[in-house]
């Protein structure tokens, strides 16, 4: 009995002795295999960090579109003789604002005249031996009012139905007012609109044009051009740049404008500087010229001052 028991206790330590042996070698093959060079996975993007706020693009600014350019007149001078004119200043509906004067002799002294209406900018000016009439804007909101006097500016009063009467160039610089209706003016930045009977001037920088009715518009250029007005059968046409005339220079262009008209020197107005808002008003053979500080007065059309 003793022998067979240690015979089987033997047999026992053999197979633990076994297992043994075989977990171990599982171990080992396992740590040779974690040890082994694979198949390296793809390496990932290295993450990168701003040290930073981030910063988003500016939104492109858009660029500003160049609003119509727009040419105020010099002034505005009527003619009712050769002794008495009336001129305007063209004022402003926020700073100041337009003046309103009167000669009797000949230019050589103007009265302010004070009027019954808060008058702060003017488009139009028509004098003559009845009456004087003024288009232009009043009151704080510069609306556009048509205003009358038949006392040489003692008394006014409004007329509204009669402010299509005067033709005036547009404060827009793109359209002009004539006889009462808005037409495309046949120039840029025009500074000078007026008519005589059917004809209609259009005055600007550097040329005017004329048509009568509703015909095409003919145009002349006249370079150095400041103001221009009608005498008799011409177009008397003040102008700077002129090498012959110290001062401001007369010219004529005969009626009516074709493609062939070209303006001719007639005068000089020696004395005068160009640049200080030059304006031209006629009656007859009578021409005046004004700038806010003198007045010149020409009785043969412009050729002597």
């Amino acid at each position: 009995m003793t022998r067979s028991g240690g015979a089987t206790t033997r047999t026992w330590w053999f197979v633990v002795l076994a297992v043994l042996v075989v977990a171990d070698v599982a171990l080992i093959a396992a740590a040779v295999a974690s040890t082994r060079p694979g198949e390296q996975r793809e390496a990932g993007p290295i993450p990168t960090f701003s040290s930073g706020p981030t910063t988003e693009a500016p939104t492109p600014t858009p660029e500003p579109t160049t609003a119509p350019s727009s040419t105020q007149p010099a002034g505005f001078l009527s003619a009712v003789s050769a002794t008495e004119a009336w001129r305007a200043s063209a004022g402003s509906c926020t700073d100041d604002p337009a003046l309103v004067e009167r000669s009797t002799d000949g230019g050589a002294t103007w009265q302010p005249m004070e009027l019954a209406f808060d008058l702060r900018t003017v488009v139009a000016l028509e004098a003559g031996p009845e009456k004087v009439s003024v288009l232009g804007g009043v009151g704080d909101d510069c609306e556009r009012q048509f205003w009358s006097s038949f006392t040489a500016g003692e008394f006014w009063q409004e007329y509204p139905d009669q402010a299509s009467t005067l033709a005036f160039a547009d404060v827009d610089s793109s359209t002009v007012s004539l006889g009462g209706a808005p037409v495309p003016s046949p120039c840029p930045s025009p500074v000078r609109a007026s008519t005589d009977g059917s004809t209609s001037l259009v005055a600007c920088a550097g040329a005017f044009s004329t048509r009568t009715g509703t015909a095409d518009w003919a145009a002349v250029a006249v370079p150095g051009l400041l103001d221009v007005t009608t005498v008799a059968d011409e177009y008397v046409v003040a102008v700077s740049g002129v090498d012959s005339c110290d001062g401001v220079a007369v010219q004529s262009v005969a009626v009516p404008v074709t493609a062939r008209s070209t303006p001719t020197t007639i005068g000089c107005v020696a004395g005068v500087d160009p640049g200080a808002g030059v304006v031209l008003a006629s009656v007859d053979d009578a021409v005046w010229l004004s700038t806010p500080a003198v007045a010149r007065i020409s009785v043969d059309g412009g050729v002597t001052w």
